[in-house]
């Protein structure tokens, strides 16, 4: 049994005529451990999947099966729950507190949890060791998205999800974010979903589906690679 199961997930807005399927039918497995990325064009669904999986919305319909629980069956109580004790979250612009160095912005996550990890020991695994007392204005954008990274794995989560962690990035930084969250991935075996339309990332996941029009094209296992650096970016 795979770890994650999405078995004919749907989400609907609105009836009769004005019925919108921003996903429909939607079915994938995933295994613990995995780089998934998920790649699709605006409006090709891929938000809403992961809104879904990250339980900040609910699907119309179906099943979403991690670690043998139906999330889709959660009450509100217990989707709150669920994000704050099994899910990390990784955004494309940062919130971050802007009066809490980097280190308390990790800290204030890891004080949610039950079993967090070490704050230090992760902000010196996203090379910002001797940045964990400046304040997120005084970092660089690349920086304040390595207290991001490491403010959601601090959790110690089941599943980390990150919606276009390189969006506001230059090209060059995005590379190396890209680069963090995969060494981080194997350093710590945490499930990673990537959502994404840069279809450079295609090449890196070790499973990669594809979305268009809130249904699933493309959905094929790749080796994984043991570094990134032949990819061309």
């Amino acid at each position: 049994m795979s770890y994650i199961e999405v078995k004919n997930l749907s989400k609907i807005y609105g009836t009769g005529e004005l019925e919108v399927k921003a996903l429909d039918d939607v079915s994938f497995d995933i295994d613990q451990g995995e780089f998934v990325i998920i790649l699709g064009a605006s409006g090709a669904g891929k938000s809403t999947l992961l809104n879904i999986l990250g339980g900040m919305d609910n699907s119309t319909k179906g099943d979403y099966i991690i670690a043998d629980k139906n999330v889709a069956k959660y009450n509100e109580k217990e989707l709150g729950n669920f994000r704050r004790d099994d899910i990390g979250f990784v955004f494309q612009f940062y919130n971050l507190l802007n009066n809490l160095t980097a280190l308390e912005n990790v800290e204030i996550a890891a004080s949610i949890v039950k079993n967090p990890l070490d704050s230090n020991e992760l902000l010196n695994d996203v090379g910002l060791g001797k940045r964990k007392n400046n304040f997120p204005p005084q970092l660089s954008g690349g920086e304040q998205q390595r207290v991001s990274i490491a403010r959601a794995i601090v959790k110690n989560p089941k599943l980390l999800l990150c919606d276009e962690p390189t969006g506001a990035l230059d090209s060059k930084t995005g590379e190396s974010i890209i680069k963090l969250l995969y060494s981080i991935s194997i350093k710590y075996k945490t499930t990673v979903v990537i959502v994404t339309h840069n279809a450079t990332l295609a090449k890196i996941g070790t499973r990669l589906i594809r979305i268009a029009d809130g249904r699933i094209i493309e959905n094929k296992t790749q080796p994984r690679l043991e570094n990134l650096d032949n990819i061309k970016w």
